[in-house]
C-alpha cells in the first residue's frame, strides 16, 4: 500500500488545485473556439475574430495562428495584420523547437516531465503538421504581397523544421517508452500503460480509416511541398525547386501535374524571359477541421487487491460531415480540375493516432497516483480521528487532524477527475482538404468562376501578370475568399508604425535582440516547477529570498509585446439561408463536466 505523510497529502491538495484551474481554463478555451465553428463555417469572419480574442485568456501559439488565419481570409486589406500575427507564432514555433528538443535530450526526467504533464500549462505546443501549415500560410501571406523571395524563406523552412518534427517525433516515442518502464518499476503506478488496446470503449476506428492508414506520417504535406517547389521555380533556383516537386510526387502519386512540373521544370526555367502567358497556380481549400473534444471513457485499476472503478478522459475526433470536392472552378474560357493533393483532416487523424500511447500513460498514471493518494489521505484522516477521541492530542496535532481531514475529503470528491485532464486544442480554423491545379492563362483581367458547396456559381475578376501567379480560394458553405499573388490591395503602408521580424529559423533567436520581438519572451517550465512555486506560497518566505525581493525589483531587460492590429471590418454580401448540416457530436459522448474545486479548495483555507 502507498504511504504519504500529512505535508504528501497537503501538497497534493495544492497540486489538485493548480491541475484542475488549468486544466479547466485549457478546456474552457477550446469550447468557446467549437462554439464558434458554425460562424466560421458561414463564412462569419469577423464575429470569428470576436470570438477568438474572447475565448484566449493568454495569447499564445494558438491564438496567434487562429488571429492570422481568420484575417487573411477576410480580404486582402488584412494582409498585413495578419501577417503580423502568425510571425508571432512562428516565433514562439521557433523558440518551442529548441526548449522541446532540450527537454527531451537533457535527462530522463525532463522527458518524463514532458510526458506525464501535459494539459497542465497555458502554453501551446503545436501539432506538426500544423507547423508545416503555418510555413505554408506565411508564404501564401508573401505572395499576396508579391514578397516572393520572402516566400521563399518559408519554402526553405519548411524543409529545414520537418527535420526537427521528425527527431522530436522519434524522441517523444522513446520518452513515452521509458517513463511506461519506469511507472511499471513503481509499486503505485504498475498498473500504468500506453496501449489504447487497453482502454475498452475508445472509438479507435475514428483514427484508423483507410485514408489516415495511408499517409506516411502526420507533417509531410504534399501542398506544402509543391508550393515550395513553385515558389523556387519563379526564383529560377531549379535545384531547389526539384526536390519540393519530387516529395509532392512521392506522397501523392496520384496527381498528375505533379509529374507534369518536375518534366517541364528545366525547359520552364530556361523559357522564364519568354513566357507570354501568366503561368498560374490555383489552390483550393475546403471543408473544416473536425473537432476534438474530451471523451470519458470508465476504467477498471487494481488498489492493494481491490479494484477501483475510474472514469479517464481521453480526447477523441469527430467523424467529418461536411467535405467538399470543387466540382467547376473556370478562368475566362479555360476550366481548371482542381485535383485533391493534401488531406488535413486526415493528417490531423494521423497525429492523434501516433500521439495516443501518451495520453494513455499519462491518464493511466494519474489515475493510479490519485487512487493511492486518496487511500493514502483516507487512512491518515480515520487515524487523526482515532486519535482526537482518545483525546490525547494537542491543539495544534488537531488542527493538523481537521486539515487532513479536509483534504481527505476534497480528494474523495474530485481528484480523480481534476486530475483527469486532457488537451484538446488544436488550430481549428485550418481547411480539411486542399485542391490543386496549374494552368497557363492570359495575362491581364480574367473572370474566376466556382462553384460553392452550397451549389451556388459565383464570380469575380483577378488580374494576372506575367510569369508566376497563385489564385488561392477558401471556400465555405455559401461564400468564398479569393487571394492573389501581387495583389497590390494587399500591400502594407509604404512607412509602417511596426515593422515584423522574420525569423528565418531557430538558430537566429537569442536572449536579445536588436529588433523589438513580436512576443514576449519568457522561460518555459514544467507543471511541477508551477507546483512547487504555489506549495511555497502558502510557506514563509526565507530570510535571503526576503532580502533578495527588496534589492531585486524589475527585469534587468524586457520586450515589450505590440498590441496586433484590430481586424479591418469588410462589407460582405449577404449569405443566403443555409440547410447544409453542421458536424454532428459523436454518438456516446459523455459531455464533460470539470468539478468546481476552486470553491472547495477557497473554504479549505479560509
Amino acid at each position: 500500500m502507498p504511504k504519504f505523510s500529512a505535508l504528501d497529502i497537503s501538497k497534493f491538495g495544492v497540486t489538485l488545485t493548480v491541475c484542475l484551474l488549468v486544466g479547466c481554463a485549457t478546456q474552457t478555451q477550446q469550447i468557446k473556439m467549437n462554439e464558434s465553428k458554425e460562424q466560421f463555417k458561414n463564412g462569419d469572419l469577423q464575429n470569428t475574430t470576436a470570438a477568438i480574442q474572447g475565448a484566449f485568456k493568454d495569447k499564445n501559439t494558438l491564438y496567434y495562428m487562429e488571429l492570422g488565419e481568420v484575417q487573411r481570409l477576410q480580404g486582402p486589406a488584412q494582409i498585413p495584420n495578419s501577417t503580423q500575427n502568425l510571425l508571432a507564432a512562428d516565433q514562439l514555433v521557433s523558440r518551442w523547437e529548441v526548449t522541446t528538443s532540450d527537454k527531451l535530450r537533457r535527462s530522463f526526467s525532463g522527458a518524463s516531465g514532458y510526458v506525464l504533464s501535459e494539459g497542465f500549462s497555458s502554453e501551446y505546443d503545436p501539432k506538426p503538421y500544423e507547423v508545416s501549415l503555418l510555413s505554408q500560410t506565411i508564404a501564401l501571406n508573401h505572395i499576396s504581397q508579391g514578397r516572393w523571395n520572402d516566400a521563399m524563406v518559408e519554402a526553405k523552412k519548411m524543409a529545414q523544421r520537418e527535420k526537427v518534427i521528425e527527431e522530436l517525433i522519434q524522441s517523444r516515442v522513446a520518452a513515452v517508452s521509458k517513463v511506461e518502464q519506469e511507472q511499471q518499476n513503481n509499486p503505485n503506478t504498475q498498473g500504468a500503460s500506453s496501449r489504447i488496446e487497453s482502454i475498452s470503449g475508445y472509438p479507435i476506428n475514428l483514427l484508423d480509416d483507410e485514408e489516415t492508414r495511408s499517409l506516411k506520417n502526420s507533417y509531410q504535406n504534399p501542398a506544402a511541398y509543391y508550393l515550395s517547389g513553385f515558389i523556387h521555380e519563379s526564383q529560377g533556383e531549379a535545384s531547389l525547386a526539384a526536390p519540393g516537386y519530387r516529395l509532392a510526387i512521392e506522397l501523392r502519386p496520384q496527381v498528375n501535374f505533379f509529374k507534369t512540373s518536375i518534366a517541364k521544370l528545366d525547359s520552364n526555367i530556361a523559357n522564364q524571359g519568354k513566357k507570354a502567358f501568366a503561368d498560374t497556380l490555383i489552390i483550393v481549400d475546403t471543408g473544416y477541421m473536425p473537432k476534438i473534444i474530451p471523451y470519458q471513457i470508465s476504467q477498471s485499476f487494481n488498489l492493494g487487491g481491490n479494484p477501483k472503478l475510474v472514469t479517464l478522459t481521453f480526447p477523441v475526433i469527430e467523424k467529418s460531415t461536411e467535405r467538399f470536392r470543387p466540382t467547376m472552378v473556370q478562368l475566362g474560357d479555360k476550366v481548371a480540375n482542381p485535383e485533391l493533393v493534401a488531406n488535413i483532416d486526415a493528417m490531423a487523424r494521423k497525429n492523434l493516432h501516433d500521439e495516443m500511447p501518451a495520453y494513455v500513460l499519462r491518464a493511466s498514471s494519474r489515475a493510479l497516483v490519485s487512487l493511492a493518494a486518496q487511500y493514502a489521505a483516507d487512512r491518515a484522516a480515520q487515524q487523526a480521528a482515532n486519535k482526537r477521541s482518545q483525546n490525547n492530542q494537542n491543539n495544534q496535532n488537531n488542527g493538523s487532524a481537521a486539515l487532513i481531514g479536509a483534504i481527505a475529503g476534497m480528494i474523495t470528491g474530485y481528484s480523480l477527475q481534476a486530475i483527469n485532464v486532457t488537451d484538446v486544442r488544436h488550430w481549428s480554423t485550418l481547411p480539411a482538404q486542399t485542391y490543386m491545379a496549374r494552368m497557363g492563362l492570359p495575362i491581364g483581367p480574367t473572370v474566376l468562376k466556382y462553384t460553392l458547396p452550397s451549389g451556388v456559381t459565383a464570380s469575380q475578376t483577378v488580374n494576372l501578370v506575367g510569369g508566376y501567379n497563385v489564385v488561392y480560394i477558401r471556400m465555405f458553405r455559401n461564400r468564398a475568399t479569393v487571394l492573389t499573388s501581387n495583389d497590390p490591395t494587399a500591400l502594407p503602408p509604404k512607412d509602417p508604425v511596426v515593422s515584423t521580424p522574420i525569423v528565418a529559423s531557430p538558430a537566429a533567436i537569442s536572449p536579445v535582440s536588436p529588433q523589438p520581438a513580436l512576443v514576449e519572451s519568457k522561460p518555459s517550465e514544467g507543471a511541477f516547477a508551477g507546483f512547487k512555486k504555489l506549495w511555497g506560497g502558502f510557506q514563509d518566505p526565507r530570510p535571503e529570498e526576503s532580502a533578495s525581493a527588496a534589492v531585486i525589483t524589475t527585469p534587468v531587460a524586457t520586450q515589450a509585446t505590440p498590441v496586433p492590429a484590430a481586424p479591418i471590418s469588410n462589407p460582405t454580401p449577404n449569405s443566403t439561408p443555409n440547410t447544409i448540416p453542421a458536424s454532428g457530436n459523436m454518438e456516446g459522448v459523455k459531455p464533460y463536466e470539470p468539478p468546481n474545486l476552486l470553491n472547495s479548495f477557497q473554504q479549505l483555507f479560509n
